[in-house]
């Protein structure tokens, strides 16, 4: 991870940045393990913008009829931060989402210190299964197998894994990490930003970090 040296030579608001965002994780003066009913709400918004209809069949290259959700969230950081440090992360997720706050990405990173069990607490216009990664590994050891788990899953998106979410300081604004695996060229690991607007929450951007 990057370390700060001369600290004295970068403006304060830069330092500001690079503090926030690249802090090495302090811990949360609150340890609320379980899944929010507004992060349910915000996963839901994202899967049914992405995967449901003509955006799920232009997504992944065939209809989606079901969605798998992996039964637990999941952030690795260093996997994140293997080809981009986390002050260029940091960086470019603002680029891309000028809006997006400092207040979120700390309580992001606060937030995914702890990761938990999800429910069947999806609202969701498709029907969708919550599936054990050990399941999933059982089935899928390399790209040959993909057809095997098209079999017992038919009209898959693929499987989700989703982060804890991080909120700005007045719950409004939220942000979190997604990855979708199908097998094919339309796997992605994403950012997702989401604004609470008229007592919903909508997706504001949706920032693809990769493509495989």
């Amino acid at each position: 991870m990057a370390t700060i040296r001369s600290c004295h030579t970068i403006p304060s608001a830069v330092l500001t940045v690079l503090i926030v965002c690249c802090a090495n994780g302090q811990t949360p003066k609150n340890n609320h393990p379980e899944v929010s009913q507004s992060e349910y709400e915000i996963f839901s918004a994202f899967i049914a913008r992405s995967f449901v209809g003509k955006a799920g069949t232009n997504r992944v290259a065939f209809p989606v009829s079901q969605i798998i959700i992996v039964d637990g969230t999941e952030y690795d950081k260093t996997e994140i931060e293997e080809d981009m440090s986390c002050k260029e992360t940091c960086k470019f997720r603002r680029k891309q989402v000028p809006s997006l706050q400092l207040a979120t990405i700390e309580h992001f990173r606060e937030a995914n210190l702890w990761q938990a069990g999800l429910q069947q607490k999806f609202d969701l216009p498709l029907p969708y299964q919550l599936v054990a990664a050990s399941t999933l590994d059982s089935i899928i050891h390399d790209i040959a197998d993909w057809p095997q788990y098209y079999k017992q899953y038919p009209g898959a998106q693929g499987f989700l894994t989703l982060s804890r979410v991080g909120f700005s300081a007045d719950g409004e604004q939220a942000m979190f990490y997604v990855t979708n695996h199908c097998g094919g060229k339309c796997a992605t690991g994403s950012f997702v930003v989401a604004q609470k607007r008229h007592a919903k929450w909508a997706v504001v951007k949706e920032v693809v970090f990769w493509v495989s």
